[in-house]
């Protein structure tokens, strides 16, 4: 789910038939490999048009690697890939995954089982497949049939730090054009909870602390005005100006990454007294702070106060979210921009019978907030972010600088 998107809705698996034939080898076992300390993943912002924004880095899949930019999501479950024989118009527009291009490329079935019982890759056969809804305010709707492919997915660089594990791919076979035409990514890996994923083995984060002993069942997300980083198996101290403070995760089987919120406040006047309940949903694709559609009026207009400034910018009083033990608070210039300061919202439609007061934290909180994610404790910490420094001198000091800083890297 996001502002930029509601929820992530994944359909029964359906038997489909696709023309997958070319050549067939024999599967290639994966060598174990030690496991590593937290790892690193730089992120990059990029424009996603109309004004939104995401944070995407690199991610390789397969024998000998194909690489990708995704969108590391923590509102999905699934690492999704255009497939290589995907001929709609929106697939051919991103790098397509080839099971025939990696040596550890298996087809299965939704049960995680081969799609023919010893034989790697299959041919035009009646096989699984996941049909996939998507709804993003900041790109429009879309729709995607998936089948399933086993194998190595990797983030990281051979540079930086590399952790790999296997994981069941889902590989779109057709794409609607409204909303992946416009998607400034190739895919996405997502690190929502168990719930989201159409069966264990999709969930990236799931299998790589099965497969990898001592690894922390934690990650952590650091968002910057042009980049940011994600830590698996453990967090960057200097990116917390104070210590994190933990929340449970609400209806943790549903699979999102979501909190109880008090009240709404923006300044001293309540904006939604949550009283038949609120929910905040971590997500990292929302470019903007995400509102249900149900009360979407009602905040918006709270937002239509700030007024623009004499030479640019905008006042406004701060957008407040009552956690109990902590209050995340937004400044003007996160929910106003233009020379209107219009208030930045996006739409979630959600069913107000099943769902009430949700919003979802996406960019505009991630970057005030170093957001942690505890997969087995099922509980989110956040803590203000820390200013992030400025490096000044040659490759040699910036070298340094970045030597020491991978240092500062710990488990908690």
């Amino acid at each position: 789910m996001s502002a930029s998107r509601a929820f992530f809705f994944a359909a029964a698996a359906a038997v489909a038939v696709a023309d997958l034939s070319v050549r067939r080898s024999e599967p290639v076992p994966v060598p174990e490999s030690p496991a590593s300390s937290p790892l690193v993943v730089r992120l990059q912002r990029i424009d996603g048009g109309n004004g939104s924004h995401f944070y995407v880095g690199r991610l390789a899949v397969g024998k000998p690697e194909q690489e990708y930019q995704v969108l590391f999501d923590t509102a999905s479950g699934h690492v999704f890939l255009p497939h290589q024989v995907c001929k709609s118009p929106a697939c051919q527009k991103h790098q397509r995954y080839s099971p025939w291009k990696s040596n550890t490329a298996v087809d299965i079935n939704s049960d995680g089982k081969p799609v023919v019982a010893g034989q790697r890759l299959v041919g035009n056969v009646a096989r699984d497949a996941v049909n996939v809804e998507f709804s993003q305010a900041d790109l429009g709707e879309g729709a995607a049939q998936s089948i399933l492919v086993q194998d190595d997915v990797c983030v990281g660089t051979e540079f930086s730090g590399q952790v790999c594990t296997r994981v069941d791919i889902m590989a779109a076979i057709s794409m609607e054009d409204e909303l992946f035409d416009l998607m400034p990514y190739d895919g996405m890996l997502g690190l929502g909870l168990g719930g989201l994923a159409t069966e264990a083995g999709c969930s990236f984060f799931s299998r790589l602390v099965e497969s990898r002993s001592g690894v922390l069942p934690q990650f952590g997300l650091s968002l910057g005005a042009q980049s940011g980083e994600i830590y698996f198996g453990g967090h960057d101290a200097s990116r917390l100006a104070e210590p994190l403070q933990w929340f449970p995760v609400l209806h943790p089987d549903d699979g999102f990454w979501e909190v109880a919120v008090k009240a709404v406040r923006l300044g001293n006047v309540t904006v939604d007294a949550c009283t038949e309940g609120c929910r905040g949903v971590v997500d990292t694709g929302a470019s903007r702070l995400g509102v249900q559609e149900n009360n979407f009026d009602r905040v918006h207009a709270a937002l239509a106060r700030a007024a623009p400034m004499v030479g640019g910018g905008c006042q406004g009083a701060d957008l407040e979210f009552d956690l109990g033990s902590l209050t995340l608070k937004l400044r003007v210039e996160d929910y106003a921009a233009g020379s209107a300061c219009e208030p930045q919202l996006g739409p979630l439609d959600l069913d107000p019978k099943e769902y009430t007061g949700v919003y979802a934290f996406g960019e505009t909180v991630l970057r005030r907030y170093y957001a942690a994610f505890d997969w087995e404790a099922k509980r989110i910490g956040f803590a203000p972010v820390a200013a992030r420094r400025v490096r000044i001198g040659g490759s040699a000091a910036r070298a340094q600088a970045s030597s020491e800083e991978s240092q500062r890297v710990f488990t908690v």
